[in-house]
This record gives C-alpha cells, structure tokens and sequence, in this order.
C-alpha cells in the first residue's frame, strides 16, 4: 500500500531551520521518505507528511512561516495581587512598603492600603523580600 503525500519530487518546500529548498527523492517504504536539498546545501528527511520525527509538528511547508512571539526568557514572576512588597525608584531612593496591585509597562503599582481603589504609587523596582533585614 502507497503512502500518501501531498508532496512530490520537484516541489519547492520551506523549513524554518533551512530555508527554501526542494524535493529531490521519495523514498516509498521508508520511515522519512522524504528527502530534500537545501538552497544552502544541507539536506534532510522527513515522513510523508513533513515531520522531522514521527512525534514532531510538521515542519515542511509550501510557504514560508515564521515564528512570531517565541521565547526562552523566563518570564517576570511577579507578587500576588495584595501581597506585601518594598518598593521604590531609581537608586538612592529608599524602600517603602505598601501592597502589590499590578506591573504597567516597566513600572509596579502599590498602595499603602489594600483596597486598590484608592491612591497608589508607581515604582520602578520591587522585592517580596525586606530589604534592611541584614542592616
């Protein structure tokens, strides 16, 4: 029993990781019959249907994809709404506490109350931790 596949040999194919290129074989049979040739001269496999491993998200397209909003950069933990923090601005200032409501941009919101309808104050650094416990 045939394979199917929506690509044939000649198809001119993109990977993120590669680039344009096109299919040069098809190997019936095989688990990545799918061979390709890169413009930049590498070479790869895949199953019928583009994969890269049987487990993987297709990765062969007949247009080009990229990958928009992806990144490794942990982010930001911030404090509960209502938990205590120190905050303050640009150094020297000194630390002040007041309860947790909210990040704005670069700048945090806390309020010396905790109902967070009334005055609150915008500071640029904040710490869950007292900062004057080893002074």
């Amino acid at each position: 029993m045939k394979n199917k596949s929506v690509f044939k040999v000649g198809d001119k194919v993109f990977d993120i990781r590669y680039g344009w290129g096109v299919i040069s074989e098809i190997h019936e049979g095989l688990e990545f019959p799918i061979s390709v040739h890169f413009d930049d001269d590498n070479y790869d496999f895949y199953t019928y249907d583009g994969r890269i491993t049987n487990t993987s998200i297709p990765f062969l397209s007949f247009t080009e994809y990229k990958l928009e909003g992806f990144s490794q950069e942990r982010p930001e933990e911030l404090p509960k709404i209502g938990q205590i923090v120190w905050g303050r601005n640009e150094l020297p200032s000194e630390w002040h506490i007041g309860y947790f409501f909210e990040k704005r941009g670069d700048k945090y919101l806390i309020n010396s109350h905790p109902n967070p309808s009334l005055w609150h104050s915008e500071v640029t650094e904040i710490t869950t931790e007292n900062p004057y416990k080893d002074e």
